[in-house]
């Protein structure tokens, strides 16, 4: 065979490949697509497109809804944020609808349900308005009659596909109450009644004034200075942020007005890249809801048990670890436990343990060995070791003394890996002292003047005593039982 005919065969298997290629695999997806489409109530639209809708909602009130920017609003009967995702599932069901079928040579529109009273949609793409009726349902098979408002053709659909449409007013209204995003807040002061006065009177407040530091870090300007309890404000914001409307607010009537006279809360606050500061309340309450106030004047009926949300009390926004972190990083543990006595307070009892290759390893002074899995468990418990409460900003040397502080009662020091130097890094120190009669531990950090509360239940696995330790650390320890009790246990004598 010549070259120039097996050219021309390579054309020719070229020209057929071609042929296959977009006539028959392109060409395929293509005409499945413009069939797609055709069976389409509204050919040729995209959902994207669709600018505003206009029905009469499933409790009966003829609503206008509109995409500004491509956001969804409710524009009648009232104006409002609207449900984005219920009007976009509006949107989609009016240009994606596909026909099931098709009724040849229906007489009348009203025998199928599509007469003046059914249910009829409008909606606008590019300025030209179209709608939707939907009638009744098909005699077989479930389905729905339908027919554009452009002519009469009948046609029947899912009836799940129309479902969209059947929602209440408020169900088609945005419930959110704030639209910005946690991470978007820079400052924020919370203010509440103090408790002391009269939880329901605003006239003297308390509260706390915080800002985000430029790595991202929350501290408390007000009424002290003092590092933020990040897990604190962290929910603070996010339950603001997830706030929603229990009932909407329309119009100021009695029980309204009778709300606004009280204030539970107020919040203000600035967005990142703004100066101007932000304020929202909430008021007063009424069958179990709660009046919230926001910033641009709205108003909404929240949950009642929303109050909750937000602690009021100084202490529990500021930071209350004793120590934090991490457990892995831990290499030794020491404890030293003490005894107040009638000529002053004397060390009875010292142990220390080491991390190696098998677990935690450790003896005391009396040559006891330590049960490994329970300094495991107080290795964990003293990396997120958080106080319950604030007793005091500082004390005096005779204050901490008469507290079993300095020196204290037990003693509890976690160091690290070395980072090349002899010693390893100290990662926490904590005094345990004196117990304050139902509220808990009085405890210290050996970094910071605050003296804190702990709860029992704080220190389930953190001995407060020698006796204890004997009781439930050492490997020859027989029981487990609790160690000194409340009772036993020298307490703090108040006044």
């Amino acid at each position: 065979m010549s070259p120039r005919s097996t050219g021309a065969l390579a054309l020719v298997a070229l020209g057929l490949g071609a042929y296959v290629y977009f006539y028959e695999v392109r060409g395929e997806a293509e005409r499945a697509a413009t069939l797609g489409d055709e069976m389409k109530v509204h050919a040729g639209l995209d959902a994207e497109d669709v600018e505003a809708i206009t029905l009469t909602t499933l409790d009966e009130i003829p609503a206008r809804f509109e995409r500004r920017d491509g956001v969804w609003y409710v524009v009648e009967p009232v104006l409002a944020r609207a449900e984005g995702s219920a009007l976009d599932a509006m949107a989609h069901a009016l240009v994606e609808l596909p026909r099931e079928g098709a009724v040849e040579g229906a007489s009348s529109l009203a025998e199928f349900g599509l007469g003046s009273n059914a249910q009829t949609i409008w909606f606008e793409v590019e300025g030209t308005t179209r709608g939707l009726r939907v009638g009744g349902s098909t005699p077989v098979d479930g389905h729905r009659y339908v027919a554009r408002l452009s002519d009469d053709e009948v046609a029947y659909v899912a009836s799940y596909r129309v479902n969209a449409f059947n929602r209440n007013l408020a169900d088609l209204r945005d419930r959110r109450i704030f639209g910005f995003e946690a991470g978007e807040v820079t400052t924020l002061r919370v203010r509440w009644p103090d408790q002391t006065k009269g939880v329901d009177s605003f006239e003297t407040t308390v509260g706390v004034a915080l800002a985000r530091a430029e790595g991202g870090d929350w501290h408390l300007g007000a009424p002290v200075a003092d590092a933020a309890d990040e897990e604190t404000l962290r929910d603070v914001i996010s339950n603001l942020t997830y706030l929603r409307t229990e009932n909407f607010v329309d119009e100021v009537d009695e029980s309204v007005r009778a709300a606004l006279e009280e204030t539970a809360f107020s919040f203000h606050w600035t967005m990142a890249g703004e100066h101007l500061e932000r304020t929202a309340r909430i008021a007063g309450e009424m069958d179990g809801q709660r009046l919230f106030v926001s910033a641009d004047g709205r108003m909404d009926w929240i949950a009642a048990t929303r109050l909750d949300d937000f602690p009021r009390r100084i202490s529990d926004y500021r930071f209350r670890r004793l120590a934090k972190f991490e457990a892995s990083g831990a290499r030794r543990l020491e404890m030293q436990f003490s005894e107040r006595g009638k000529m002053g307070t004397t060390n009875i009892l010292n142990v220390v343990a080491t991390l190696e290759e098998a677990g935690w390893i450790g003896t005391d002074t009396d040559g006891e060995a330590v049960k490994p899995e329970r300094l495991s468990a107080l290795v964990r418990a003293m990396s997120n070791l958080t106080a319950v409460d604030i007793f005091a900003e500082e004390m005096g040397p005779l204050e901490l003394k008469n507290l079993s502080l300095r020196p204290s009662a037990v003693t509890l020091r976690l160091i690290g890996e070395s980072d090349g130097e002899k010693q390893g890094n100290l990662l926490a120190v904590v005094h345990i002292g004196k117990m304050y009669p139902g509220r808990g531990y009085l405890v210290s950090r050996g970094d910071s003047p605050e003296i804190f509360l702990i709860d029992a239940e704080g220190l389930t696995d953190v001995p407060i005593s020698a006796a204890q330790y004997r009781e439930e650390f050492r490997v020859d320890a027989e029981g487990e039982s609790s160690g000194d009790s409340l009772d036993e246990r020298e307490a703090l004598e108040l006044p």
